[in-house]
């Protein structure tokens, strides 16, 4: 659940009717103005505009109480640290020191990892040159002659030029971890 506004408890009058407001969880006194949506037959009352609006985007998630069991992302002032080693703790996302790895939030978060995005990336753009170079370079195991149809010094060359967008760029982040260690 995200709530990016701030209500206190002495916005809502001593013996007022109140509800929860499904998308933040605020308890939101009910009166002529409070704004509220109609979903199966129910009314829920929200908080604010935005809240409205986002309950009206997906009915269903919020009415259903999905949204409450819902992990929020890392707050602003949380702390990260590297998985191997837990004694690095720093105020922001930055790399670990000792190892390279991406520091991760201390408190659990559904926030995509952008380590794990951008290595998913450089992994299905290698294997467009990784498989014709496994082909080439391994086929006779598999009854596919390749080096002897186009050549052997031809498959060298091709070998070569298959491989090092792989072990130049797909492997960056590695050869980067290794040299700020150094």
């Amino acid at each position: 659940m995200d709530h990016n506004h701030q209500h206190s408890k002495s916005d809502i009058p001593d013996g007022a009717e109140t509800a929860t407001d499904p998308v933040c969880g605020m308890t939101v006194a009910i009166g002529p103005d409070t704004r509220h949506a109609e979903f199966q037959d129910k009314t829920f009352h929200f908080c604010s505009e935005n809240c409205q609006t986002k309950f009206k985007a997906d009915p269903w998630f919020y009415a259903s109480g999905r949204a409450a069991g819902h992990t929020k992302a890392a707050p602003a002032n949380a702390q990260y640290t590297c998985p191997m080693h837990p004694e690095i703790i720093r105020d922001e996302p930055g790399d670990c020191p000792i190892c390279g790895m991406a520091l991760e939030p201390m408190l659990p978060s559904d926030e995509p990892s952008k380590e794990l995005t951008d290595f998913t990336r450089r992994m299905w753009i290698s294997s467009v040159s990784a498989v014709p170079l496994i082909i080439l370079a391994m086929g006779e195991m598999v009854a596919l002659p390749v080096r002897d149809w186009i050549g052997h010094q031809t498959a060298s060359y091709l070998e070569f030029v298959l491989a090092t967008p792989i072990v130049l760029w797909a492997a960056w982040p590695f050869f980067s971890a290794a040299g700020s260690r150094c």
